[in-house]
């Protein structure tokens, strides 16, 4: 047929929609059909010819029976160019208030269209019928170069809402082939089909790359539709899995040596708690670069699970999902446990002939602690009750003094609060 001919005979007439059998696309498990709304898609193309690297418009409607609105429903456009026997997802729209879609499409070559919708718990999945838009190519080679398409995840393995990094190279003849259009889709578990999840153009060396973050164990697929030059090609398949969530916390998350912390954590997969797991507590002290296990225990109903640990020194905790039937292994983020060293203050009195001097020396750790505050607290004869009268920073050599008017029977003591690394202390007491 003409050119002519068929732009005269292909005017844009909707395409009823018709329910497909075997769809490539995804269709998740979804309520029984009975109970469900059906749906209907048509498909139209503005031009159904264009010229080498033009731009064609596909629309369409999605119609749902009954009460409920089309409106705000994810709709899949998938492409079938020539040279391959099945569609691929390309593109994703969402329909309007009415139902209308509408998507632009730039095919290399001749390619077939149609519209997908996957169904949700309220309506029916359905495919409206095929549109092709035709590539007005001025000659064709006699035989189209093959190419490869490679594809590869850097990581494998995510932690709940982790991400990984899927890349691929496209070749033809082991060269690079550059600046073509590279589809990414994806397919969860237990879902039927492939989805849209973008599309990328290779770099100067064929390379393409996409951020992907999968809910749940996802294989991966990267296509490539061809063009008037070069065949389609589409890769092998990755999976990429994720593991169990698996939090930690320390509480409290600053001790001193001789005191306690709690490390607790909840195991849990996809929202569900994984009761009977055996939970590692692996702890790494500040300044080490190797952990060791330290505790095992196993999680109650809820997912949960908890130690206690006394640490003599600051110390970083992680817990560790072991592996077994039914339950991947996994490691929660770091839980950071502060130990403070251990102070002492010493103090003396000596009497003068205007009152009494009050000094001590701070110490942190075996050193002397400088510009550190001290306070000198008194406590009156009779009196239970100690009352600060003044504070002071220590000197570099860690000392402090404090000049106290003449109150005879009344008792001093130095008394340090401690920071964020050293632990409180207080001195003894003198008299004056």
């Amino acid at each position: 047929m003409s050119l002519t001919a068929l732009r005269r005979t292909a005017a844009p007439v909707a395409v009823l929609a018709a329910t497909a059998a075997g769809l490539a696309v995804a269709t998740t498990p979804q309520a029984d059909a009975s109970t469900r709304a059906a749906t209907s898609l048509s498909i139209r193309v503005a031009h159904h010819a264009v010229a080498p690297g033009g731009t064609d418009k596909i629309s369409g409607d999605l119609r749902v029976a009954g009460p409920g609105s089309p409106a705000g429903r994810t709709v899949t456009l998938e492409a079938r160019p020539m040279g391959t026997d099945s569609f691929t997802p390309v593109a994703t729209a969402t329909a309007g208030a009415r139902g209308g879609l509408n998507e632009s499409v730039t095919p290399d070559v001749t390619t077939r269209y149609r519209w997908h919708y996957a169904g949700d718990n309220d309506t029916r999945p359905s495919a409206s019928g095929i549109a092709t838009i035709r590539v007005r190519t001025p000659q064709h080679p006699a035989h189209r170069i093959a190419t490869s398409l490679s594809i590869r995840a850097v990581h494998h393995v995510v932690l709940p809402n982790g991400s990984d990094t899927i890349r691929g190279q496209l070749r033809a003849r082991r060269i690079p082939i550059r600046h073509r259009l590279v589809i990414l889709v994806s397919q969860p578990a237990g879902v039927d089909g492939w989805t849209f999840q973008g599309a990328h153009r290779t770099g100067r060396h064929g390379a393409v790359a996409f951020r992907v973050r999968p809910d749940a164990d996802t294989a991966y697929r990267l296509v490539f539709l061809g063009t008037p030059l070069l065949r389609p090609a589409r890769s092998a398949v990755v999976r990429i899995l994720t593991r169990p969530d698996l939090t930690i916390s320390a509480d409290p998350t600053v001790i001193d040596r001789g005191q306690s912390t709690t490390i607790s954590g909840v195991a849990s997969d996809q929202g569900t708690a994984i009761a009977g797991a055996t939970v590692k507590l692996l702890a790494r002290k500040a300044g080490n670069h190797h952990a060791h296990v330290v505790g095992s225990s196993t999680t109650a109903a809820d997912g949960s699970v908890s130690f206690v640990e006394s640490p003599r020194g600051s110390t970083s905790y992680r817990l560790r999902l072991v592996h077994a039937n039914g339950v991947q292994a996994t490691l929660s983020d770091a839980a950071r446990v502060a130990v403070r060293t251990p102070t002492s203050v010493s103090i003396r009195g000596r009497a003068t002939a205007t009152g009494i001097v009050v000094s001590g020396t701070l110490l942190g750790g075996g050193h002397p602690l400088r510009h550190r505050p001290v306070t000198l607290q008194s406590q009156a004869p009779d009196s239970d009750a100690w009352t600060d009268a003044g504070t002071a920073l220590t000197d570099r050599h860690g000392l402090v003094r404090f000049h106290e008017s003449p109150a005879p029977g009344t008792g001093y003591r130095l008394a340090y609060a401690g920071g964020p690394r050293f632990a409180p202390s207080t001195s003894g007491t003198v008299v004056s």
